[in-house]
Order: structure tokens, then sequence, then C-alpha cells
């Protein structure tokens, strides 16, 4: 079941990159990336709501009011992809923005499971380290090819 998972990640990030280059070309239509960004926004909230009707199961338990008040902002990362990606992404093109793009969750998630922040505490090993200097070596190598 972890190579499933596993691979359903990859699909994730192969969507994510068409994503970055469907809103880039729909800015050119619509006005920029701003309003490109606010009509994914819209058609993915329309697909979201679909798939909850269809698929979730009963809300009857939920406690939305007890979520701490952070909890609520999650959507700002996604929005903030979204609006950034458009716009950087015909600049830097599709490798250049998602290797960077890459390096900067790796560093994120390495700071969270070391200091335990909103995942359980994994401790930054050599190998993890090593990782993400690669990366970085990668996101140097792309960019300069």
């Amino acid at each position: 079941m972890g190579f499933l998972l596993v691979l359903a990640a990859i699909g994730i990030g192969a969507a994510t990159t068409a994503q970055a280059g469907l809103n880039a070309e729909l800015a050119r239509w619509v006005g920029g990336p701003l309003r490109a960004s606010s009509v994914s926004f819209v058609v993915g909230s329309l697909a979201v709501f679909a798939i909850t009707a269809l698929f979730a199961r009963s809300g009857a338990g939920a406690r939305p009011g007890g979520a701490p008040w952070w909890a609520w902002f999650g959507g700002l990362g996604g929005a903030l992809f979204i609006g950034a990606g458009t716009a950087l992404a015909p600049r830097l093109g599709a490798l250049n923005l998602f290797v960077a793009v890459i390096l900067g969750q790796l560093v994120c998630s390495a700071l969270l499971d070391r200091f335990g922040i909103l995942f359980q505490r994994h401790d930054l090993t050599v190998g993890r380290i090593g990782g993400i200097v690669l990366v970085a070596a990668g996101v140097a190598l792309v960019r300069l090819a």
C-alpha cells in the first residue's frame, strides 16, 4: 500500500505541474495571473464540493468551531502556490519553477519534522540533510542549464 501512496503523490506532483501551465495559459486570456488564479480556485472549489457531496460521510460529530484559529489558514498556502505559480511559470518554465518549489517544500518539511510542528517529530539525519543539499544542487544545475 505504501508504494501506491507514493505513486499517488507522484501523480499529484504531475498534476500540479500541469496546473501551473494551464493557469499561465488561462492568464493570457482572462487578463493576468490574479484573475486566472481566481478562476482556478472557483473551478477547484466546485470540484471539491461535488466530490464531497458524492463521497463524504455524514458530518455527524464535526466540530469546526473547536479547531484552533490557525488551522483555518491552510488554504492560504494553496492560494499563494496558485497565484505565484501562475505568475512565475511563464518566466521560469516548468522545470525551474518546480525544482525550486520542491526545494522550498523540503526545507519547510525538514523544519516542521525536526520541531514536531503540525506533524510527528522526526530527527534531521545526515541522509535527510544530504537529500536536501542534493536537491539544492539540482536547483543550481537546472537553473544554469
